[in-house]
């Protein structure tokens, strides 16, 4: 499986609020593990350094994160990067983009007109956009990048500087791994389909009186709100980005053609 998870029991999930005021909603409900398994390297899984300095095995947070995450960015990874711009996105020639933008920003943040200097920048940085895995609330984050071409979807990551006390500090370094389109889609369903099924189960433990009477819960918002992720999930693979390739490309040509100072 691509997206795999483990729900927290019920009875080891902190509730939120203050101890007169303790509830649970839907989002914390789903405390527990995630993790990715993308050929033979499994991401969002820690090394073994982090879990002796204390971390868990995977990344510890709420399952909602990686099915919001992944919901919003589904329509961008299943719209085609053009051929001319895989090489502004993907693997060593990627990296080296990302490096010449930094460098160009660097030289110009100082010019007269330093909106014009952004306005370019984030037009060449659309090509990122959806694309990239939010991992910002881990401290140190994950880089994972994903995205399509007209038969498959990459999955890319660059954890090298990512550290904890000066070692690696996720399993997965630096590596890609690739998936047939309908494969994917075939496993963001199966994701959606098990997190859906164990999250009816777990409404169903609180109605019938699982968690500590304390603890406020909305049973009835619960339920909706289930009901309405499940509806969203389902409708973002339906969905299809609009991407400005055309925006992009000249972005990322005009930033490419600004020689360093000193060049000719």
């Amino acid at each position: 499986m691509l997206i795999n998870f483990e729900l927290k029991p019920l009875g080891e999930i902190i509730p939120w609020g203050k101890p007169d005021n303790l509830g649970l909603h839907w989002f914390g409900l789903t405390d527990g593990q995630y993790w990715m398994h993308a050929g033979c390297s499994t991401l969002l899984e820690y090394s073994e350094h982090a879990r002796r300095a204390g971390t868990d095995r995977y990344c510890s947070y709420q399952i909602a994160r990686i099915l919001e995450d992944t919901t919003e960015m589904l329509p961008s990874i299943l719209d085609p990067v053009p051929r001319d711009l895989v090489k502004y996105i993907s693997a060593g020639s990627g990296r080296a983009w990302r490096q010449t933008s930094d460098t160009w920003l660097e030289r110009n943040s100082e010019a007269d007109d330093d909106g014009q200097v952004w306005e370019l920048l984030d037009r060449a940085q659309l090509l990122l956009t959806g694309r990239v895995l939010d991992s910002s609330y881990l401290s140190p984050s994950a880089s994972i990048l994903m995205w399509s071409d007209e038969t498959d979807v990459h999955i890319e990551w660059d954890n090298e500087d990512k550290l904890i006390e000066g070692e690696l500090a996720w399993s997965a370094a630096r590596g890609s791994f690739r998936l047939p389109r309908t494969t994917f889609v075939e496993e963001v369903r199966g994701f959606h389909a098990r997190l859906f099924e164990q999250m009816t189960s777990r409404i169903e433990q609180v109605a019938a009186g699982a968690l500590h009477p304390d603890i406020h819960v909305d049973l009835p918002g619960l339920i909706a709100e289930n009901n309405q992720r499940r509806h969203e999930a389902s409708q973002a693979l339906e969905k299809r980005a609009q991407t400005c390739w055309d925006e992009i490309r000249a972005a990322i040509l005009e930033i490419s053609a600004d020689p360093p100072s000193g060049t000719t």
